[in-house]
This record gives C-alpha cells, sequence and structure tokens, in this order.
C-alpha cells in the first residue's frame, strides 16, 4: 500500500513537471494567450480570496516601506485555486512588465528555469503536506533579459479548521551576493579548490569548476539535483544532521563525509561550512582527502596484520614454554627419587610459568605494549598457589598494587623477581602452625617510580638474605632481575617475617 502511493505520488510530481513546462513553452509561444484561463476561473469566483489577495497587496504603510527598503518582497499561493499573489516589491524584483498581458503566474512561468521549474511539484507537494517552514532557491530570466538567483521562504497558510490551504513568505533577489561585481565568479573559476554555495534546501547554487572535475559530473548534473544524490548513502543521514545543526546554530561546522564519483569511485572529502544569516546560504570549502584517508587505513591495515603477527607471536611463545615445562614435568618423574632434582624441576617450572603467563596476557590484551600489573601479580601468585600442595597446611595471599601498567621488558623481569621471593616464602616462610601467608602492596612514589613491599609471617625469618656471602641461585637471580628493571631491592628489619621493599622505574614510555 505505501508503496503504491509513493508510486502515485511520484507520477502527480512528474505530471505536475511536465504541465509546467508545457505552460511555460505556450506562453513563449503566444504570451498574450492565456490557455489556462479557466484553472484561474476560481479565483475571481471566490470572493474571500479576493478580499484577502487585496489585502495582502496593499499591506500597510510600514510593511510596504520596510520591503522597499530591505528589497524583500512577499508572495502567498492558494493551492485549490492554483493563484499566485505578489506584493508591489515582489513585482519589482521580478521586474514585471506593464504591458504584460496574462496573469501573475504565467507571468512567473515564463521567468523561471527549467531546473526551478523541475524542482517545483517536490517543493509544492512538500508545502502542501507539512507545516513547517522552509526555503528554497530559484534561478530566474525576467522580461528584460536579467538572470537573478531568488531566496523564498515560505510558511503554510491554515484555514479555520487547521488545514494547509496555501503557503506565503518572502522573496530576495540574493544574485549580487553570488555573481556580484566582488570578483566571485573569477575567484571560483581560477580556484583548483572544491568551493561551493550551497541553500539549506539541500541544493548546490554555485560551484567551482573543481568540481565538475573532481566528480565528473558537468556543472548542469550536479546543479539540477539536490547533492544528496551524490553522497554516499552511509553519510547522507550524518550530513542530513550537519545541515541541520548549520541552519539552527549558524556558526561555523567542520565535518567529512563521502561522495560518490560518476565513474562510482568514492572520494573523502573534509568540509569547512559558514552559514550567511541574511541569504540562508551556506559557504563552503572542501578539501579532497581520499589520498590521505586510504594511506591511513592502509596503514591501519598493515598495523593490524603486524598486531595479529605479533599475537602469535606470544601464543606460540607461550606454547613452547609449556611444552618445556611439560618436559621437566616428565623429567622430573623420571628422577622422583632424587628429592634435590625434584625441587629444581619445580623451581624452574614455576619460572617457565611465569613468563608463559606474561605472553599469555599479552597476546590476550587489547594493547600489545602493556599490561596491567595487578592482574598479572595476581595470576603469578595463583600459579604458585596451586603448585603449593599439602594436605595439611595452607596458602593465602592478599595483593593490594594499584591499577598501573607496565610493558614487555619490565613485566618479565618482576614476574621472575616475585616469582623467586614468593618461592623462597612458601619453602622458609610458614608461620608456626605451618600455614604460609603471602602478601604484596604496591603504591608510586612521588617521583614516578613504583614501590612493591612484599613478604611473609614467617616464624623462622632470616636476616640478611640478599647480602650473604654464599648465595642461592635464588638470591642470584633476585638481584641481577632487580637490575634489569632498574631498581633497588632491600629487607626490611624489625618486622615480623620475610619482607622486601622492591623500588623500579616505570618503563612503559620506552621502547620494547
Amino acid at each position: 500500500m505505501i508503496d503504491e502511493r509513493e508510486k502515485l505520488n511520484l507520477e502527480i510530481q512528474e505530471t505536475r513537471a511536465k504541465l509546467l513546462k508545457l505552460k511555460k513553452r505556450a506562453l513563449e509561444l503566444d504570451p498574450n494567450n492565456t490557455p489556462f484561463e479557466d484553472s484561474f476561473s476560481n479565483v475571481l469566483r471566490n470572493e474571500n480570496l479576493e478580499n484577502y489577495k487585496s489585502k495582502f497587496i496593499k499591506g500597510d504603510d510600514q510593511i510596504q516601506r520596510a520591503e522597499t527598503f530591505f528589497k524583500v518582497g512577499r508572495w502567498a499561493y492558494y493551492f485549490e485555486t492554483e493563484s499566485l499573489v505578489w506584493s508591489e516589491e515582489t513585482y519589482k524584483i521580478f521586474e514585471f512588465p506593464e504591458d504584460f498581458k496574462g496573469t501573475v503566474q504565467e507571468y512567473y512561468f515564463t521567468c523561471v528555469d527549467d531546473r526551478s521549474i523541475a524542482r517545483l511539484p517536490e517543493h509544492i507537494n512538500f508545502l502542501m503536506n507539512s507545516k513547517e517552514d522552509s526555503i528554497m532557491n530559484q534561478t530566474i530570466i525576467t522580461a528584460a533579459g536579467n538572470k537573478k538567483l531568488l531566496s523564498f521562504s515560505s510558511t503554510p497558510i491554515l484555514n479555520d479548521e487547521g488545514e494547509i490551504i496555501g503557503a506565503k513568505g518572502f522573496v530576495k533577489d540574493i544574485s549580487d551576493k553570488i555573481i556580484g561585481k566582488n570578483g566571485l565568479d573569477n575567484f571560483f573559476n581560477l580556484s583548483l579548490d572544491l568551493h561551493s554555495i550551497i541553500h539549506l534546501d539541500r541544493y548546490f547554487v554555485k560551484l567551482s569548476p573543481a568540481w565538475t572535475k573532481l566528480l565528473g559530473y558537468s556543472e548542469k548534473e550536479l546543479l539540477s539535483s539536490s547533492f544528496l544524490e551524490f553522497i554516499h548513502p552511509d553519510d547522507i543521514e550524518s550530513t542530513i544532521e550537519v545541515i541541520e545543526k548549520i541552519a539552527k546554530e549558524g556558526s561555523a561546522v567542520q565535518f567529512e563525509n563521502r561522495y560518490l564519483k560518476k565513474s562510482g569511485e568514492i572520494v573523502y572529502l573534509s568540509w569547512n561550512s559558514q552559514l550567511d544569516e541574511e541569504t540562508q546560504l551556506a559557504y563552503c570549502n572542501a578539501t579532497d582527502i581520499t589520498k590521505s584517508k586510504l594511506d591511513k587505513e592502509a596503514l591501519i591495515d598493515d598495523l593490524n596484520v603486524k598486531d595479529l603477527m605479533l599475537r602469535e607471536i606470544h601464543h606460540r611463545i607461550k606454547n613452547n614454554l609449556q611444552i618445556i615445562s611439560s618436559l621437566l614435568s616428565l623429567q622430573s618423574g623420571m628422577n622422583s627419587e632424587e628429592e634435590r632434582l625434584t625441587k629444581l624441576y619445580s623451581d624452574m617450572k614455576h619460572r617457565i610459568q611465569s613468563m608463559t603467563a606474561i605472553h599469555e596476557m599479552f597476546y590476550q590484551s587489547e594493547e600489545l605494549d602493556k599490561i596491567e600489573l595487578s592482574k598479572y601479580l595476581n595470576r603469578v601468585t595463583a600459579d604458585l598457589a596451586i603448585s603449593f600442595d599439602s594436605a595439611d597446611n595452607t596458602f593465602d595471599y592478599k595483593i593490594d598494587v594499584d591499577n598501573v601498567f607496565v610493558n614487555l621488558d619490565t613485566s618479565i623481569p618482576l614476574g621472575l623477581l616475585i616469582n623467586e621471593i614468593i618461592t623462597n616464602s612458601m619453602k622458609h616462610g610458614a608461620s608456626k602452625d605451618g600455614d604460609v601467608h603471602v602478601f604484596i602492596r604496591m603504591k608510586t612514589l612521588e617521583d614516578g617510580r613504583f614501590e612493591i613491599i612484599i613478604g611473609d609471617k614467617g616464624a623462622n625469618s632470616f636476616a640478611n638474605i640478599l647480602h650473604q656471602k654464599t648465595e642461592s641461585l635464588g638470591v642470584l637471580l633476585i638481584n641481577s632481575l632487580v637490575e634489569q628493571i632498574d631498581g633497588d631491592i632491600t629487607q626490611l628489619e624489625n618486622v615480623e617475617g620475610t619482607v622486601y621493599r622492591l623500588t623500579f622505574i616505570n618503563r612503559l614510555g620506552r621502547r620494547l
């Protein structure tokens, strides 16, 4: 049903356009002939309309003086009788000849150009069905041969029942704004940029030649259709929103959209637009940014490919580390009678698991250059907790870490460092009842460094562990890893258990 109605409306519009062209042609052939006299006879029989016409034409002195001063004319049009009424200033704008024998509407058809006639049915259909104000620009050639660009504003005329019976508004000659002696023509013709003047009825008023060169359409084709017809379908809605914003706010607006060439190619345009409130024309400059846009998209695509490759690298490293960990488990099983070797295999597995967790978190992260430190420390500590296999004793931990990020250069040595300290706590930091309680606290210092307090509440703590004459492998690793992150570590005294204070620089801003 809706499709059928739309087809009928389209057919009505096309028929009206043909009728208007025929009227114009008939008047061109014989200006004194009025074959459409019958269609206007209702005007003479309509006493109310005659009274309105008389009142409209006469107006009051203030209105007429204002029209003359501002050079703005008034008009009114009744749909049922197709009667067009002009004020005195409108006659002047159209240069109505005193010896013209026909009606105002017949003279109007002799002036208006084909492009404006083709758009009239669409505009009249809008006026007949909408109570909103509207604007439209038209080009005319007067009887004296002068070409003018006119801007029409319109508002609906309602009867006592609130029904739309016509439209009225103002008309202004804006030709000087477009083709005046200010050299705008030369500026448009000589410029290589995409300059344009648009009317808020969504039509181009004037275009620089660069437009035809870019899009492949002739100037006539671009001026004869709404510029929305040349915009990429996906950008029409956003462009309409911009037009409405320009009309409402009147301020300068910058935006981007895509146009379609006659060949079907897409071009990206960056716009700067400013509304002239007097004429309701928007003066625009567009820049073809297609190359830079495509280059940017190509760069993004390239980065996405590299992103996938880097994620794949992290994934493969993680898998390889898991294979090494599995091999160590097998080797440990084969040497289960050697307690010393079993512990050595276990320590190596924990270190590998720490690095495995790093690569897994990196390839799963949205940003491949950093991971969230608190999540990583929780992951490492949780993995160690699982390995603390004891039926009689428990391992618990508490982590209080700021929401900060670290890069790969920092996270791997830091993770290994945390792993060594917690592993030592699991071995030697049990409380009197045999349970292990580990805590990690971190904060950011005023100078930008990180401070981590890490330790246990063990009953049999040792002093000066980091500076023993005979260093264990774990202590050697701790001191080496602290150097890798440009840090400093000390063992706290006069505290319960074995507790360390670690400070280091966040190297997130450095290159990986």
